[in-house]
């Protein structure tokens, strides 16, 4: 048997009921406490404010002194939240930014607790009930249907603001549309908006773990300087359009919305390496960028956690493997970067990522892999084949007449070759081909 009764509590009346030990927060079927210190003083906010918050629901008993027990089937964080406030376990403080702005319990005037605090009302549903198998189900029935807000659900209600704009704006670019980046169900649930975040926290302050710093750049940026922001934002657009051209569909087989790129791992490392390169100074405005693209391609066919590669197997694991943390965010990141260095800064690479070419090439090459061009099987000093590709044998340079330094240009020699002739490892010598078409 069950028994409904629709009611109104006053907060007055919850302390009291605390005060005498009748209120039971916590059943053993309530989860714990999770709420965050940012939602506890926007629910004193909505408090002081007078705005209804949801309706609770209590289970009704009787003590030994057969006086009324309640125990909260659902709302048991709002009850304890108003109990911490009134304990002054915590103050008034961002995210609020009401005229109490900075204020303990303690700190308000009697006349402003008797009239918005003391006195607000919340409707609670009363359960009479013996059975506590009844209990555990409305319990689960009130919580089954109800989509828990996510982390930037949260964030949009909590952390109002010019951070929260910028982010929410740059989320509806026309080229995250065309790039396939978030699917519907996402944008519903503002996964689009943290992840638009995220990018710009990076550009802020380099890569960050995922999500867990981003209320600070809520708060910080909340009062953005107009100029930084606008700064950060033609950044952002610039980046957009350097990626257009590199991915401009559907001229090329690997169009992004096709592509690794468009995975938020990926995508998320290879915005940052163009941006770390333009904040060098670095561009690929009329630059040959085949070469840059053919390497990109190269990548998306044979990144995999089981490559021959092993930078390839190592770059495929650190998108999966602790993916969003910053080592692996930045490892990513510093990778992608020598790749797309070859054109941006169009110079002849440095040995540690002549060294890293080599052995990417090696691997691949030595496997007798499909991606090897024909002229690649032979030195170009000597017309001989290149029976092998350690380091000791051979070298890793490009033709003369480079004028980008990618993979996919890139040309082997005979060391024994270079002795002969007294050439350095970048020679001088016409070449005696040219790009295959």
């Amino acid at each position: 048997m069950m028994k409904w009764e629709a009611k109104q509590y006053t907060i007055h009346s919850l302390l009291k009921l605390d005060e005498e030990h009748r209120l039971e927060l916590r059943p053993d079927f309530q989860r714990r406490s999770v709420w965050s210190e940012a939602a506890k003083i926007m629910l004193i906010d909505t408090i002081l404010r007078d705005i209804p918050m949801p309706k609770i629901y209590v289970h009704m008993q009787k003590n030994r002194k057969n006086k009324d027990l309640v125990a909260v089937i659902d709302g048991q964080q709002r009850i304890r939240a108003i109990l911490e406030f009134v304990q002054n376990s915590f103050n008034l403080k961002a995210p609020y930014n009401g005229d109490y702005k900075g204020a303990y319990f303690r700190d308000l005037q009697p006349e402003l607790l008797e009239k918005y605090f003391f006195s607000y009302k919340i409707d609670v549903n009363e359960i009479y009930t013996d059975s506590a198998k009844l209990v555990r189900e409305i319990y689960s029935r009130v919580n089954k249907y109800t989509v828990a807000l996510n982390r930037q659900e949260l964030r949009r209600a909590d952390f109002p603001g010019d951070f929260l704009k910028l982010s929410e704006t740059l989320s509806l670019h026309e080229f995250f549309e065309d790039a396939k980046i978030f699917t519907i169900t996402s944008r519903r649930r503002m996964n689009d908006v943290e992840y638009i975040s995220e990018l710009l926290a990076a550009l802020l302050d380099g890569p960050q773990d995922k999500k867990d710093s981003l209320d600070f750049f809520y708060e910080k940026y909340r009062k953005w300087n107009k100029e930084e922001k606008t700064k950060i934002q033609e950044q952002f657009q610039d980046i957009f359009c350097d990626l257009s051209i590199i991915f401009p569909t559907p001229k090329l087989n690997i169009s992004l919305n096709k592509s690794r790129f468009k995975q938020k791992a990926d995508f998320y490392s290879l915005f940052l390496a163009i941006h770390d390169l333009k904040s060098e100074g670095y561009s690929i405005k009329d630059k040959d960028i085949s070469f840059l693209q053919e390497d990109l391609e190269l990548l998306d066919d044979n990144i995999a956690p089981d490559s021959r590669v092993e930078k390839f197997s190592e770059y495929a694991i650190k998108c999966t493997s602790q993916a969003n943390t910053i080592g692996s965010r930045t490892w990513r990141r510093d990778f992608l970067e020598n790749v797309l260095r070859g054109t941006y800064k169009a110079e002849y690479p440095s040995q540690e990522v002549r060294k890293e070419f080599h052995l990417i090439l090696w691997d691949l090459y030595s496997e007798g892999d499909n991606y090897c061009p024909p002229y690649m099987e032979t030195c170009s000093l000597c017309n001989n084949d290149l029976e092998n590709y350690k380091e000791e044998n051979v070298t890793l340079t490009w033709p003369p007449s480079a004028k980008v330094y990618q993979l996919s240009n890139a040309i082997f020699v005979h060391n024994s070759c270079l002795e002969q002739k007294g050439l350095p490892d970048r020679f001088t010598l016409e070449l005696p081909f040219g790009k295959e078409d």
